[in-house]
């Protein structure tokens, strides 16, 4: 990461690349992020595409350099609670307000099917809870998740012919490919 630019957000956060201030190319969020935020304009917030935590990077849906992975579905937790949701993150964001949060990802939510990918491991018995099953995500929906609210990325796994997708929780993040 030394060749790109970094801007420490806070704590281990920061944003890789440029922060673009204004309207956002996709800005069918931004009643929720006013609302969420608010403010009435978004005229100074400052959007960026990549977010780095630690070792780990994430992507959102706008970064268009990277097209054979998938790191913007992602697993968080919503306002405190201990159960872990799933999305898409479509945008992160930096405002100067002295909300509850400064910074954060807008991300499309996806919904958990009742089907699973099976309930138990045939051989080894043991139950399968890091491969979910997810409807697919309603690009007119969207959720404010504050970044540290983010647990981590998912690999995503879309079928053409299934109503339903997945997403699996990696075993490690030390691997690479």
């Amino acid at each position: 990461m030394a060749s790109s630019k970094r801007t420490h957000l806070k704590d281990d956060f920061y944003a890789i690349g440029a922060l673009k201030r204004g309207i956002c190319e996709t800005n069918s969020f931004e009643d929720d992020l006013e609302a969420f935020l608010g403010i009435e304009s978004l005229s100074f917030v400052k959007y960026f595409t990549r977010l780095q935590v630690g070792a780990a990077v994430f992507h959102s849906r706008l970064y268009k350099r990277t097209s054979k992975r998938n790191t913007f579905t992602v697993a968080y937790r919503r306002d405190g609670s201990p159960s872990i949701s799933y999305g898409q993150i479509e945008v992160f964001f930096k405002a100067p307000v002295p909300s509850k949060t400064s910074c954060g990802a807008v991300v499309v939510p996806m919904s958990k099917a009742k089907q699973d990918i099976c309930h138990r491991h045939t051989l080894l018995g043991i139950p399968v809870s890091h491969i979910i099953a997810l409807h697919r995500p309603n690009r007119n929906m969207f959720v404010i998740v504050p970044l540290e609210d983010i647990i981590d990325v998912c690999v995503y796994i879309e079928f053409s012919d299934s109503r339903v997708n997945y997403a699996a929780h990696f075993p490690n993040h030390l691997e690479k490919d």
